[in-house]
């Protein structure tokens, strides 16, 4: 018996894709379903270029992985209709979606490097999508990759690689290609610029626009920031907690928000540039030291710990003439480079930050401030101790006055420990405190870190916390030796805008009241305009530019600091 084709519902000639009434949900055996799109209507027209913005948690991956039928268990689309081109693509069957695959839709994953097979060249992924689908020849298959390859701006030689041998925006790039050798009428971007620094997400960002306009697609760009958003699309549907709160062009969502969600996101955004900085719960160093005002914010509350009342830092990091260098990755390629002769110092009570795009030097000059790494020339110095001749006891002492705070808190702490336990630990490891006084001192560090109640929070485990309370516990992990100096990495990179805020006024507080000195790096120059005095412009391994934050960032003298500027997302941008 021959199965029924799914019947075509006739639509308007402009229209692609028609959602009617979308609801998806996780159900998992045993437990209550969760909804996380509800009752979701909209229809995009040919050739649209279509914002979907909202934090983690609004609904909008899933919704996108519901458009192109890649949602899976404990996922199910439990009501509504998908059309694309008048049919509805929840009745195709596995043989029939292969087909609508291409030439229909495709999705761009979030993570370039989790999207590849790591094992297999980035050719040989085009090899498997062209014999999968069969529209091209096989005569045809390498040349058909190669041009491919450069409408993203890559050169040929890529496709002999490997992932793990391209860059963080390569990666993507490539996963753009790949996407397109599908030759689709519509994409769905899903957060393609997370993680990338300014620059290359601007490079990324771009080459999305160009292949959108010259191929004629219909596209669909998810994304937490509205900056990005607002910049690249012709209109935007504002997603939370499963709804679509509101749909409008992108001048209008700019200009004349209707929802208070959407009046939220926009209130996170600010040009590093502007004279003056504020954004809820919080106002930029140089404005404060300015006008001498005091900062009304989400810490305003948090308790003064009576033993570091005043208690500064009582020895600088110093660094003179710092250089490393790695041996060449292959024979036949040059060594690599990775700092060139960089000096600083980061005084007691001083807040420095370090920014430049990936592989300017950042990391590289943290791991050899914690002594990970060994400086190829000029020293480091932590007070009077040379932190490259330091062995396992030296670094040990080193590392209870100098701590990191992790870029990712979901990748820091251990899913499988409370976090009363990854906070003991550290406590145990660092100080003389045990039994009841250790785990009053955990208390105390929850506590300051704005973590209440403490005692309900001592005993989750960091998948029944936010993004913004787990990065709260690495810091209160840090604080726990009692340090001298933080080293901050990118530590807001990859929270909501609304948490952000938060995360950096607490870092803020905690070095004005307890004296500690920290660096903080990143790409983000907004935060590094709001939580620091002083700023290095790091460009190929060498500090470009050095001063005031605000000086700086508002003043520019190189062009390398400009073009970081320049890539700073800017609503204002419309196209």
């Amino acid at each position: 018996m021959t199965a029924m084709a799914p019947e075509t519902t006739p639509m308007p000639n402009d229209i692609l894709l028609d959602v009617q009434g979308l609801s998806v949900e996780y159900a998992s055996p045993g437990t209550k379903p969760v909804t996380a799109v509800e009752n979701v209507s909209f229809s995009l027209r040919r050739g649209e270029f279509v914002g979907l913005v909202g934090e983690s948690g609004s609904g909008k991956s899933t919704l996108g992985f519901a458009l192109t039928r890649l949602q899976k268990p404990p996922a199910r689309i439990s009501a509504g209709r998908i059309l694309f081109g008048g049919r509805d693509i929840r009745e195709l069957d596995a043989e029939e979606l292969r087909r609508q695959r291409q030439g229909g839709f495709a999705m761009v994953l979030q993570s370039g490097m989790n999207a590849l097979n790591p094992v297999r060249t980035i050719g040989n992924h085009f090899r498997d999508i062209f014999a999968a689908h069969g529209h091209v020849p096989k005569d045809a298959r390498d040349a058909r990759a190669r041009e491919l390859i450069g409408k993203v701006g890559l050169d040929a030689s890529v496709l002999a690689r490997y992932p793990g041998e391209l860059s963080g925006g390569m990666r993507q790039r490539a996963s753009i290609a790949l996407a397109l050798s599908l030759e689709p009428q519509l994409m769905v971007f899903d957060e393609p610029t997370t993680a990338l620094d300014v620059l290359v997400q601007h490079a990324v960002m771009d080459t999305i626009k160009e292949l959108q306009r010259a191929e004629h697609f219909t596209a669909i760009l998810i994304s937490h920031d509205l900056g990005i958003v607002l910049e690249a699309t012709d209109r935007v549907m504002v997603m939370h907690e499963g709804h679509i709160v509101e749909d409008a062009r992108s001048i209008d969502i700019l200009e004349r928000p209707q929802d208070e969600y959407t009046r939220m996101l926009l209130s996170h955004y600010a040009d590093p540039r502007a004279e003056k900085i504020e954004i809820p719960g919080f106002l930029d160093a140089g404005t404060r030291r300015r006008e001498g005002r005091a900062r009304t914010d989400v810490t305003e509350t948090l308790p003064t710990v009576s033993s570091r009342d005043t208690r500064r830092a009582d020895a600088a990091i110093v660094v003179e003439g710092v250089s490393k260098h790695y041996p060449a990755p292959r024979r036949g390629q040059d060594a690599v480079t990775a700092v060139d002769d960089v000096s600083f110092r980061l005084e007691p009570g001083e807040a420095l930050a370090l920014v430049g795009a990936s592989g300017s030097g950042k990391s590289t000059i943290a791991k050899m401030l914690t002594g990970v790494e060994k400086p190829t020339s000029g020293t480091v110095h932590f007070g009077d101790v040379d932190v490259a001749s330091l062995k396992r006891r030296g670094l040990r002492d080193l590392r209870k006055d100098v701590q990191m705070v992790f870029q990712d808190p979901y990748a820091a702490l251990n899913p499988l420990h409370t976090v009363e336990y990854a906070l003991t630990r550290p406590v145990i490891n660092y100080t003389t405190l045990r039994g009841p006084e250790a785990r009053a001192r955990v208390l105390e560090l929850l506590e300051t870190v704005g973590l209440t109640p403490v005692e309900q929070f001592a005993a989750k485990l960091p998948h029944q916390l936010s993004g913004g309370q787990r990065q709260r516990v690495v810091i209160a992990r840090a604080l726990a030796s009692d340090p001298q100096v933080l080293i901050a990495d990118e530590p807001v990179s990859m929270l909501d805008v609304s948490l952000r805020a938060g995360v950096l006024a607490l870092l803020e507080d905690l070095r004005e009241r307890w004296g500690i000195s920290m660096l903080y790096i990143t790409h983000d120059l907004l935060s590094a305009r709001l939580v620091t005095q002083n700023i290095l412009v790091l460009n190929g391994g060498r500090v470009v530019e050095r001063g005031e934050t605000a000086e700086v960032l508002q003043h520019p003298e190189d062009p390398y600091t400009i073009q970081l500027l320049d890539a700073v997302p800017n609503p204002t941008r419309i196209r």
